[in-house]
């Protein structure tokens, strides 16, 4: 009987720290606690209504403590050091140019190798250099555009 309750214990302290360090690990060896459970259950009382019910209130048992210690960890003052209390609203990226801006001419910024910075219409954007390797203050042109950057090439005169 002692062997059900200490593995019901250790389940439940492994839930418990699941809260505080997520990644599923520690959740999933408090399941495996709860089966070794109700293992010993079955072979202390044998059948399958004890072991059953073992599992069955053991899980509920678990998925209480889950539930008390998101209320009660959100409002607290330690849960709010660890929690998200607000939101921001905003893009990551700033709005590409669209395919417009192919054949606008422009200059490098820093060397690109083969990615670097070019200025476009004053604007700053980070381009990739279909030659390869471009030094600073060359005259480029765009000749694409990709989901994240510009494609350039150097204009030879």
């Amino acid at each position: 009987m002692e062997s059900v309750f200490i593995a019901i214990f250790f389940a439940y302290l492994l839930i418990l720290i699941e809260g505080f360090l997520p990644g599923g690990i520690f959740g999933f060896a408090g399941g495996v606690c709860l089966l070794i459970a109700t293992y010993y259950a079955h072979l202390e009382f044998g059948g399958l209504k004890i072991p059953f019910l073992v599992f069955v209130l053991g899980s509920l048992g678990g998925l209480l403590i889950v539930i008390l210690e998101f209320k009660w960890l959100a409002k607290s003052k330690f849960g709010k050091s660890i929690f998200l209390s607000s939101s921001s609203n905003g893009v990551s990226n700033k709005v590409m140019p669209g395919l417009e801006i192919v054949g606008a001419e422009g200059k490098t910024l820093t060397d690109h190798k083969p990615e670097g910075i070019v200025l476009l219409n004053k604007k700053k954007y980070d381009a990739y250099s279909e030659d390869g390797h471009l030094h600073a203050d060359k005259k480029v042109i765009v000749v694409g555009v990709d989901d994240f950057r510009i494609k350039v090439k150097e204009i030879t005169k």
